[in-house]
């Protein structure tokens, strides 16, 4: 049986997907790409203490097995009218085909997130909403008329804690400074 890296121990792969085997400099790379993914690969190979190409390489890799999804930007959506969040708890009625649910969830554009959960509830939405109107047309009106709903239970964000830095601080839990240094 292949032994799991010490970062999958923590995350782990997706069901069905292979784990993709990260040595001190991969993850000492993604950390520096979750901090700032704008980075050049001249910056990123002087920060890693490899070559530019030897990046490019590692870069690619990481796109070609799914490491690196995409490249993205993190916006203040409070800034744009979209502050409010709305959390929905929902239970799904018995028997009710879950893809139907998740397309006619995913057509809803103000949906964030959508997570499937265990316990009470069989899924929780995460809206982004500008105000009171807003909330109440779509907590009274558009998702309880989605097909296999059976009741749903939502929660008013109040105020938010970004995490940005999850990625960097997950990474940074899984490298040692030293022993980049000590590759060079």
């Amino acid at each position: 049986m292949k032994r799991r890296s010490p970062f999958s121990a923590y995350v782990g792969a997706d069901f069905g997907e292979p784990e993709v085997d990260l040595d001190s400099r991969d993850v000492a790379l993604l950390r520096e790409l979750a901090v700032d993914s704008r980075q050049s690969q001249r910056a990123l190979s002087r920060k890693v203490g490899m070559s530019p190409p030897a990046v490019a390489e590692r870069l690619a890799r990481f796109e070609r097995t799914g490491v690196i999804k995409q490249y993205s930007i993190a916006i203040d959506w409070g800034r744009l009218g979209l502050g409010v969040v709305a959390v929905v708890n929902i239970t799904l009625r018995p028997g009710q085909d879950r893809q139907q649910v998740f397309d006619a969830l995913a057509d809803i554009v103000e949906l964030e997130q959508l997570t499937i959960v265990t316990g009470r509830y069989d899924l929780i939405a995460r809206f982004r909403i500008s105000d009171q109107t807003h909330l109440r047309d779509l907590i009274l009106e558009r998702v309880p008329a989605l097909p296999g709903i059976l009741r749903t239970e939502t929660l008013l964000g109040l105020g938010t804690l970004d995490t940005d830095e999850f990625a960097s601080r997950m990474f940074e839990t899984f490298i040692d400074p030293g022993a980049v240094a000590a590759a060079n």
